[in-house]
């Protein structure tokens, strides 16, 4: 048996990396069957006459649904001026990464055609929340930052397309190795030209390009009163609610949380994004047996 790591796949196929080299892999069996082999994910495989073949996956660490990758982390959230930001999907990404134990890092790239109240207004959203970082894979900026964090890791690139994700990776390898795309005229809407994942190596880091995507939900299972874990932000107010532990932080008397959102120590856009999850995961748990 060799161990290996996934890093590519296209239907049955795989391509992995392992201390032997790279070998490309086919699920065979029960593997095939279920279709659940991830990029990034630890495998075992064997020679079969001619072919290597996936026997096992080893036990992950986490998982995500979107982008479809395993054993993750970071998760650089790529936002841009263009095409403009889905500000839910960049938290409902948060949410997902932090559910799976991974580090968030929200990156805005195209910075040399963005103005600074676009800028700041992300870095005024998120600066209690995650890392923000801006970068632009035509100049370059900090592109070393990524790599320095991304160092003995494995790191994802998500978000919605055209946002410059296969142009930073290509950035961060120093040539054109993906293939890059833009907005629809049409549309204006992000073309789709990563197809697939794929993990590169740059130096001693991991960086996964991924399809682009415009939608994300939480799991099915995923309890309302939850949620407000996932929001740290809102952590040491909460500790001066009238409910304490019971405080979902939308309607309740007494809240410390909304007076400190009234008082622009919270980011009012990402409360209010916060309200209108709940509201809607709540709806789903109500109808969940229907």
């Amino acid at each position: 048996m060799i161990e290996g790591v996934v890093i590519k796949g296209v239907a049955s196929r795989f391509t992995t990396d392992t201390e032997e080299g790279i070998k490309e892999c086919f699920a065979r069996g029960k593997l095939k069957k279920d279709g659940d082999i991830r990029v990034g994910d630890r495998v075992l495989i064997q020679k079969e006459g001619k072919d290597f073949v996936i026997t096992k996956v080893l036990e992950r660490k986490n998982r995500l649904i979107r982008p479809y990758v395993a054993n993750v982390d970071l998760c650089f959230i790529v936002i841009a001026p263009v095409p403009a930001p889905d500000f839910m999907l960049v938290d409902k990404i948060i949410v997902n990464a932090r559910m799976n134990g991974i580090t968030p890092v929200i990156i805005v790239n195209k910075t040399d055609i963005a103005d600074e109240r676009f800028l700041n207004g992300v870095e005024n959203d998120y600066n209690n929340v995650a890392k923000v970082l801006r970068t632009s894979a035509l100049t370059g900026l900090n592109k070393d930052v990524i790599l320095e964090m991304s160092k003995g890791k494995t790191a994802c690139l998500a978000g919605q397309s055209a946002v410059g994700k296969s142009s930073l990776m290509n950035a961060l390898l120093g040539a054109d190795k993906q293939e890059t795309g833009g907005l629809s005229k049409k549309t204006e809407r992000g073309r789709h030209t990563t197809r697939q994942s794929e993990i590169l190596k740059i130096g001693d880091a991991r960086i996964i390009d991924t399809c682009g995507f415009s939608m994300l939900e939480l799991p099915e299972d995923f309890r309302p009163q939850d949620l407000v874990y996932y929001y740290e932000e809102f952590a040491d107010y909460a500790l001066g609610c009238r409910f304490r532990t019971g405080c979902t932080h939308v309607s309740e008397p007494d809240c410390a949380v909304r007076k400190a959102v009234n008082e622009n120590k919270i980011s009012k856009n990402r409360y209010e994004r916060y309200c209108v999850l709940y509201s809607e995961l709540k709806e789903k748990w109500r109808k969940r047996y229907e």
